[in-house]
């Protein structure tokens, strides 16, 4: 029989040595560990060199918050007795915003996309001026990768687009109404989603910002993408908002200028019977002087209530479009935001050498195994 205490201090023994054969085993194999890790470097170093720059800019939006009364309104509450206008007139009704939670959907839907690829961009680094869309599909050159990945992995769909017969180049579709139905080639959705993880909105719950995170091959383009997606959004929401207080402001505008002729109709009419009849001799004059004033009081008291109206539209447009304030503008990034090359070297030098002496130690441990 061994005692307790001599027994734990052979197996604690054991293990210092196991640890020591280990530690001697692995730096045995240093030659192994130095290759593997170079050639993990080897391979960040390709990657880092033959990646293609991109460069990123953001910018912090403060989309306007919900009130219960604008300033419009409250204009038009305030003065609108001395303007002639009802009460009952004054009642602009607040239609729905968008929420802030939907604006990065807003900003990877296909018709936001299809605007932003149909924008006009300066890439100075490539020296040429074109739409986005013509850009990516006719000048920018992907990188080494992603020909490998093409003819590695992307082969077997090269081969079998060989027997398919080639489909007819269309343009990119632009200027279409929100309801229509979209069509769009496969080489062109392959530029939207490239677009799609180039633009990026998100939002900050806390704080109500949205940041908008723009990333191009090119720093001069990258900005001005950047702007393009602030203009677009804020059109679109103001569309949103404002659809219908626009066609109210557009058809009253038609009416107005209907009931305008027929206004400076009846009061030419009522100024050339006078110029023509200037004493009213006969009663028969004067009747017809009645018709005609009577005539220009109508035209007048509609035209004047139309022209109430139009303005009363005006100020619901004008109480409707969504303010955004940026408190961060985009600007033109001076440093590339990839590659990272030493953070990427670095990083798969200790993948490397981590990989290696992974490999070792499972090894040892097996052979151990075994050899018991």
């Amino acid at each position: 029989m061994v005692p307790v205490e001599e027994w734990e201090e052979r197996e604690d023994d054991e293990r210092e040595i196991d640890l020591v054969e280990l530690a001697q085993h692995i730096w045995s194999k240093r030659l192994f560990i130095a290759k593997v890790t170079g050639v993990f470097v080897v391979i960040g170093l390709l990657v880092a060199l033959l990646s293609p720059k991109e460069y990123q800019t953001d910018a912090t939006l403060l989309p306007e918050t919900p009130s219960t009364q604008s300033g419009a309104s409250g204009l038009l509450q305030q003065y609108g007795g001395l303007l002639g206008m009802s009460g009952s007139s004054l009642n602009l009704d607040q239609e729905g915003m968008i929420p802030p939670t939907l604006y990065p959907q807003i900003v990877q839907s296909l018709p936001f996309q299809l605007e932003l690829l149909n924008k006009k961009v300066h890439f100075a680094e490539f020296d040429t001026t074109t739409t986005v869309y013509a850009f990516f599909d006719e000048v920018y050159t992907p990188s080494v990768f992603s020909y490998v990945l093409e003819y590695t992995i992307g082969l077997p769909g090269k081969v079998i687009g060989l027997f398919k017969p080639e489909a007819p180049e269309q343009p990119l579709p632009r200027g279409f109404a929100a309801d229509s139905v979209v069509s769009v080639t496969k080489d062109q959705m392959e530029v939207i989603e490239n677009m799609q993880e180039r633009v990026t909105v998100s939002l900050n719950e806390e704080s109500g910002v949205i940041n908008l995170n723009v990333e191009m091959p090119d720093p001069n383009a990258a900005a001005q993408v950047g702007k393009t997606s602030i203009v677009l959004l804020k059109e679109y929401m103001t569309n949103y908002r404002t659809r219908k207080a626009q066609e109210d402001l557009e058809h009253a505008r038609q009416q107005l200028e209907e009931v305008r002729q027929r206004f400076e109709e009846a009061q030419t009419q009522l100024a050339e019977f006078r110029d023509s009849n200037v004493n009213l001799a006969t009663a028969q004059a004067q009747t017809r002087e009645q018709r005609l004033q009577s005539e220009y009081d109508i035209a007048f008291n509609v035209y004047n209530s139309l022209a109430q109206r139009v303005e009363q539209a005006k100020l619901k447009v004008q109480e409707q479009t969504p303010v955004v304030s940026i408190l961060q503008p985009v600007q033109v990034p001076i440093e590339k935001s990839s590659p990272q090359r030493l953070y990427l070297i670095l990083s798969l030098f200790f993948i490397g050498s981590i990989t290696s002496v992974t490999y070792i130690v499972i090894k040892s441990i097996y052979r151990i195994k075994y050899d018991r």
